[in-house]
């Protein structure tokens, strides 16, 4: 299983029936930017992956670890990195503070496959949490805040927060908002 990351447009030109989407709602981007303003999650079998390596879509593949839940809210978050080594403390620290905020790792891999576009990423993950208020905590989270530091100083970071279906509820896109004022960062 894998699942695909691309740009909503992408959805026709490969024919993905509905049921494999499992996120498509409003994106918020935490650190970009992004090459798509109206990204998709979707999740898609072995046998497809040609199909869309076919089309050329500007998109990327990330190995699945687990099957969406029903979760209403995802992080996908896509780095270059840096410093693969100093980059470790992060990795090996991050999923206990994902759980503690109620999410869970739905693909997490040291290489995205590229299949167009000039969105190049080495590492990609997909969290899922049970809301957006949950993925916005764990983003803003005082306990994450060493974590995001080493990641921030040994990759380029892409990260956002986007609804299962629908809009953001306001009042994590607000708490979202006014933590990136304070911390220099652009939200959109």
């Amino acid at each position: 299983m894998n699942y695909l990351v691309a740009g909503r447009s992408a959805v026709g030109r490969i024919a993905i029936d509905a049921s494999q989407i499992i996120a498509q709602g409003d994106a918020m981007v935490f650190e970009g930017p992004w090459p798509w303003d109206a990204p998709i999650v979707a999740r898609i079998d072995d046998a497809a992956i040609e199909r869309v390596r076919a089309t050329g879509i500007d998109g990327y593949l990330v190995d699945g670890l687990a099957a969406p839940g029903a979760g209403e809210a995802f992080v996908v978050a896509a780095h270059r990195m840096r410093d693969v080594k100093a980059f470790q403390p992060y990795a090996a620290q991050v999923g206990a503070i994902v759980e503690r905020f109620g999410g869970r790792f739905l693909a997490r891999a040291g290489k995205a496959t590229v299949l167009g576009g000039d969105f190049v990423s080495d590492r990609a993950v997909i969290l899922e949490f049970p809301t957006a208020a949950d993925a916005v905590a764990f983003y803003v989270a005082d306990v994450y805040a060493p974590l995001m530091a080493i990641r921030h100083a040994t990759t380029d970071p892409r990260f956002l927060v986007m609804a299962r279906s629908g809009a953001l509820p306001v009042s994590a896109r607000e708490k979202a908002a006014a933590y990136l004022r304070t911390r220099g960062g652009s939200s959109h």
